[in-house]
Parts: structure tokens; sequence; C-alpha cells
């Protein structure tokens, strides 16, 4: 048995090699997309027409390509956001979606502090005055001895709470799901004090976004929010940009409602050239880069591959987001090993 494999994951291009060969060396046919990721469905549909899995970007994955593509068994997403996948619609399809949990948790992490650093620090304004001839002074803020306030403590958010060790920080933290489970926390963590997402604004000099892309969450910081927080406070965005209403941050920002901010991630993605977040005052922007660190880069390629891999070989895929397509009579990937 052997598979045609789709890549539009730019991750997989760069740091795939071995995970490519992997499934070169199953028999497996692997394609690179003409563009990367995320592309749109008028052009997935052509590039699926013949393949039966395809590691993807945050390409939509609808109900109408999954109609028009009778041959594709599994999406498998070289990162850990789905929300471009229809799950319940591969699901009714019988196509199994993978993700890679857990492979970025570290470089998110890493990357948020060094955001979080370069606001508080200033940093960029110091790169670009030298490369302008200038020399001069730019006071920046401590780091140490204030507030943190991480909104998600999955994966993610608890290793930017990690990384706080060493700077004397008080950590807050909302996580609804955690806190109505009353789950405990596991070690390896500094005290962290569960508290409502208002308190937290309130309170919080530094304001970390890691919560998932659901439909309660997204535009869940707007106007109203971006209000409670402190005018001497920053925000950060390394989850989705959905989570966040744009024009109510750069009025934040224009209004001087809060000190600063860094966005890693968009609503639309690529950023527009003339989007008028290029042009707010004192906002860091980076272009979806948080995850991307050599070593997590191809650990996803490493895990999405291996998705694919074993739903082709009749196993049930690690990463699994929709078990329950296993016990499908539409399950396109017909063995009798996958449940």
């Amino acid at each position: 048995m052997s598979w045609n494999v789709l890549v539009t994951a730019r991750a997989f291009w760069v740091s795939g090699a071995g995970a490519k060969a992997a499934l070169e060396a199953e028999g497996c046919t692997v394609t690179q997309s003409p563009t990367a990721g995320p592309l749109p469905v008028t052009e997935l549909i052509p590039l699926l027409q013949d393949c039966d899995a395809v590691i993807a970007s945050s390409d939509p994955y609808t109900t109408e390509l999954f109609a028009v593509c009778p041959r594709l068994k599994v999406v498998s997403r070289c990162g850990v956001g789905y929300d471009s996948v229809d799950v319940a619609a591969a699901t009714e399809a019988g196509i199994i979606v993978t993700i890679t949990p857990g492979a970025m948790n570290e470089a998110v992490g890493d990357y948020t502090w060094a955001l979080l650093l370069a606001l508080a620090r200033r940093i960029a304004d110091g790169d670009a005055l030298m490369k302008s001839g200038g020399w001069g002074e730019y006071p920046g803020v401590l780091v140490c001895g204030k507030t943190l306030g991480i909104i998600g403590l999955g994966g993610i958010g608890r290793a930017v709470a990690r990384r706080s060790f060493g700077f004397d920080m008080r950590i807050l933290a909302y996580d609804p799901v955690l806190q109505e489970t009353g789950a405990a926390l596991p070690g390896g963590l500094p005290p962290i004090e569960l508290t409502t997402l208002e308190n937290l604004l309130q309170q919080s000099d530094f304001v970390s976004l890691n919560a998932p892309n659901l439909p309660q969450t997204r535009r869940m910081m707007n106007a109203e929010r971006f209000a409670l927080m402190k005018p001497t406070a920053y925000f950060i965005n390394t989850a989705r940009g959905a989570l966040v209403d744009e024009e109510a941050l750069i009025g934040a920002l224009d209004k001087k409602t809060i000190a600063g901010a860094a966005i890693d991630v968009y609503t639309q993605e690529p950023l527009p050239a003339d989007h008028p977040l290029r042009r707010a005052p004192r906002l860091l922007l980076t272009p979806h880069n948080a995850f991307n660190a050599v070593e997590s880069a191809s650990l996803m390629s490493k895990l999405s591959a291996e998705n694919v891999l074993a739903a082709m070989h009749g196993k049930r895929p690690a990463g699994i987001l929709n078990p329950e397509v296993l016990e499908s009579a539409n399950l396109r990937a017909q063995t009798s090993e996958l449940a």
C-alpha cells in the first residue's frame, strides 16, 4: 500500500526532510504544493484530486472540498490549530483529521517571552535607531517583579508560565475549562493564581493570550476588555488572530489605553501590505513565526508524517481529533485495524 501525499505546510518544506524521507521509505509519493499554504479552496481542490492525504497548513478544509475530493482520507495538520478544518464535516465524509499536540509548546513559550522582553525594553526601537545612524536613550520598563497574566493555561500557557522563573513575577491565569473541572496543575510551575478574565486584565502588567480558537473565544479581546487593562500594560498574542478584535486593538494603541502590544497572528494571513495594523503605534509585528524553531518545526513535520503513516497502515494516529470517524461506515481509510 502506498499513498499520494500533498504538502501545503511551509514548515514541512523547510524542516521536514527526515519526515519526507520516512513517507517515501513507506512507498508514498510526496508532492509539494506550488505555493505554501494557507491556500484557498479553489487552489486546493485541483491539487487534491489524486491525493490520499495532505500535510496541511492552515488551509480551509470544508464540506465543499471533501465532496469533490473523493480520494482524500487524511487531513494531517502540521501544527496544533485546527480552526481551518471543519472537523464535523470531515467526520461525516469519513476523513481522519490529526494534529501534532505538544510539538510547539516550547518554541511558542520562548517566542512569547522574546516578544514580552522586546516590548518591555524596546529592543526594536534600539535596533531601528542604530541602523538609522543614530544614538540615544529610550527608557523601557522592568519585567522583574511585575504581574504576568496568562489567558489559556494549556501546554503553551504553561510553557510561558515556566519561563517566569527568575523574574520574581506574580502569575495570574484565566482558563475556564481548568477552573470548572478543578483539575490540578502539573508540577514544575511557579505559583499561579487562577482568577477571572476581568481581574487578570485589571491587575496584569503583561497579558499573554494563549487560548484556543473556539466559538466562545473569538474576539474575546475587544474594546471593552482592552479598556480594563492598565495604561502601562502590554498585550502579546501568539495564539490566533481571530481571538482579537483588531480594530479595537488599534484603537487601544491610538488612545494609549495600553502601553503597547506584540502580535504574531492575524485574522487574515498573510497580513495585507496596507493593513492598518502595520501603521499602529507601539505595536511589534511578526509574521506568524512563534512556532518556527528548527527543532519544533522538525518535530511537527515528523509527527504529521507519522499520523499519515499510521492511518495508511491501519493504525490509530496518535494525533487524531475525530476518533469517532473510525467507527463510521463512511470511513475512507478502509482497514480493519483502525478502531
